[in-house]
């Protein structure tokens, strides 16, 4: 048999554990290079897979058809580098991510190769080939990737209109004294704080800034997304009676912080909105705000965790079968009701003595009274709101905040 055949039979063996090979590079980055992870950006972590990903389809691919070196590197790897850049994450510390999923694909190689290609000089002269390409490989996509790291960098923190306004904000939030005159916006009123992504964010700004009759501070945040102040004096007094009143352009979401007063209240405010945003970005509503989610924002620090903690509580109430699901929902507006079975009733339309049914049958399923974890359940029950169709790449971007943390 031919060295191109024996490479095939390795590449497509190799396909097929892209998912596995995955997860391996994710975990060893997460202990071997700690520094990428440090502001837990979810615009930044939300690149890793897709990066991760499309390098091992590539390179496998690329086994398997004749050792043909790609025209660059994929997308996914582009776009990773240019929103390191702009979260002021260190190119050593990019480059090493991809030198830990470099030794993590190569020991799948070789030991793929030791296993189905018998040992002598047939296999010295397959592992000679699958380095040389591996080696080539990684040598043009890192050209790519350093300068188009290098490019946004430029672009990002010297070229761009908004550098001086963003540094002066940034300063501002992490407590450094800075002249912010320059800035044209009162620190001295109520502040409404944003994330905003999605196809339309300067729109759906100027559509908040009018609602609240407010003066608009915008700044580019990392991977797009847009970061904003809305301050008036009278904010606070008017947010809860136009608040719900909002709606974002079709395929724009937002997550607001506050609103809060003076310049500890910008800073609060934000902090708020980008707690808001994580979960925001697990939800498929347009709009996400701080107080609405403070809980899950809390709790979902530790994503694994609080998994865990969700189908322990809930056990065999969180299956995902209609009957269940219906069982969730009696029981999570029991709680909203303060535990009123009339209440309830009302609320999800059905007859008392149904509610009354629905939560005997949640009683036996779950093999106590309710009243007996009430909290707990209550907090399960929210949580599997959120988490209920969250992939595990999207429970990746979520994490404990680094003190500075600001999106910028």
């Amino acid at each position: 048999m031919s060295i191109e055949h024996d490479l095939r039979a390795v590449a497509d063996e190799l396909i097929l554990k892209i998912p596995a090979i995955s997860e391996e590079v994710r975990e060893r980055c997460r202990s071997g290079a700690p520094n990428y992870y440090r502001r837990n950006d979810p615009m930044l972590l939300e690149t890793e897979l897709p990066s991760i990903t499309g390098a091992l389809t590539s390179i496998i691919h690329g086994l398997r058809n004749a050792r043909q070196l790609p025209e660059g590197a994929s997308e996914g790897a582009l776009e990773e580098a240019r929103v390191a850049a702009q979260a002021g994450v260190e190119l050593t510390d990019l480059l090493l991510t991809r030198r830990i999923g470099q030794v993590v694909l190569w020991n799948w190689i070789l030991e793929t190769v030791v296993r189905i290609v018998p040992a002598g000089p047939r296999q010295i002269a397959v592992l000679k080939q699958a380095a040389e390409f591996h080696f080539a490989w990684n040598d043009r996509i890192t050209h790519d990737v350093v300068a188009t790291y290098e490019q946004e960098k430029s672009a990002y923190f010297f070229h761009s209109r908004d550098r001086q306004r963003r540094a002066v904000v940034t300063d501002l939030l992490n407590g450094v004294p800075t002249d912010t005159e320059q800035l044209g916006y009162n620190l001295k009123v109520d502040h409404l704080a944003a994330v905003v992504w999605g196809s339309a964010p300067r729109a759906a700004l100027k559509s908040l800034a009018a609602l609240f009759e407010a003066s608009l501070l915008v700044v580019e945040g990392t991977g797009g997304t847009s970061l904003a102040w809305l301050g008036s004096s009278r904010l606070c007094e008017s947010f809860e009676q136009r608040y719900e009143t909002f709606q974002p352009p079709a395929a724009t979401f937002v997550a607001v912080g506050g609103p809060l007063n003076g310049v500890e209240g910008f800073r609060r405010a934000h902090r708020q909105a980008w707690q808001a945003c994580r979960v925001g970005r697990l939800r498929s509503q347009p709009v996400t705000r701080y107080r609405d989610v403070a809980l899950e924002s809390v709790v979902l620090r530790d994503a694994p965790a609080a998994r865990d903690f969700m189908m322990s509580e809930l056990g065999p109430i969180g299956d995902d079968d209609a009957r269940t699901q219906l069982l969730r929902e009696t029981l999570k507006a029991y709680f909203d009701t303060g535990q009123n079975a009339a209440a309830t009733a009302g609320r999800i339309r059905v007859h008392e003595r149904t509610v009354a049914y629905r939560l005997k049958s949640i009683e036996e399923r779950l093999g106590f009274p309710i009243n007996d974890r009430r909290d707990e359940l209550a907090v399960a029950l929210r949580l599997a709101d959120v988490l209920h169709d969250a992939s595990d790449r999207q429970l990746s971007i979520l994490g404990e905040n680094s003190q500075g943390e600001t999106g910028i």
